[in-house]
């Protein structure tokens, strides 16, 4: 019975250690005015010139409308270039554990850059980075450009990890070409999101806590 009893007290310790970790990011939606060389709304112009666009743009040189991600709105497009000219967008954010593990997801998309005048379709794959403070915590998955200008882009669901060094810190969010410098990847961001990845141990005492109700109801 103390036995029991003990399980069920440090597993639901651990679950309210869990529930009481909230950290903050706001407008993970990139909700804002749409415009050139700005920011979504509690965002900040990190490096360059980054553009809050819908599915007409700006900057759309494709000649056919570009596609929202499935979280709708307007979305944060930024250039990866490969130099100090990679556009980013920066936030200071807040109530992050030290040493705890977290989850960022998000919608992507690989825009394609432009219809250039040989009439070439131009863009790189792309990946989007992630900076706490200036360091390098996350990379998501390469995206490439849909295969001519007319094609519909996609939005792919992604997710990354890192481990928080700081309670509060700048993130950053920069898009990066995977080509060399000046070969540009025209990258699209939206439906951020940040979760608390549980420790092992802490999972394995919550699976105790249900194990322990299940046997006291027989």
């Amino acid at each position: 019975m103390r036995t029991t009893t003990l399980t069920s007290a440090l597993a639901l310790t651990a679950a309210v250690s869990i529930a009481s970790a909230e950290p903050v990011i706001l407008n993970g939606d990139m909700n804002g005015g749409i415009g050139m060389a700005t920011a979504p709304t509690d965002w900040m112009v990190g490096q360059a010139t980054p553009d809050v666009v819908n599915a007409s743009g700006p900057f759309n040189n494709t000649g056919t409308p570009w596609t929202e991600s499935p979280n709708g709105g307007t979305f944060a497009r930024m250039n990866g270039v490969g130099n100090f000219q990679s556009e980013s967008i920066t936030q200071n954010v807040s109530g992050f554990e030290v040493g705890q593990m977290y989850e960022l997801s998000f919608y992507a998309t690989n825009l394609g850059f432009r219809v250039n005048s040989t009439g070439f379709w131009d863009g790189f794959d792309g990946v989007f980075e992630f900076y706490a403070d200036g360091q390098l915590v996350a990379i998501s998955d390469a995206l490439s450009k849909q295969a001519n200008s007319a094609d519909p882009i996609v939005w792919t669901l992604q997710s990354v990890m890192f481990e928080a060094s700081a309670s509060d810190f700048l993130l950053e969010i920069r898009a990066e070409t995977t080509a060399g410098a000046l070969q540009i990847a025209y990258m699209g961001i939206d439906g951020l999101d940040v979760a608390l990845v549980p420790a092992p141990s802490a999972l394995a005492l919550m699976g105790l806590m249900g194990l322990s109700a299940t046997r006291r109801k027989r």
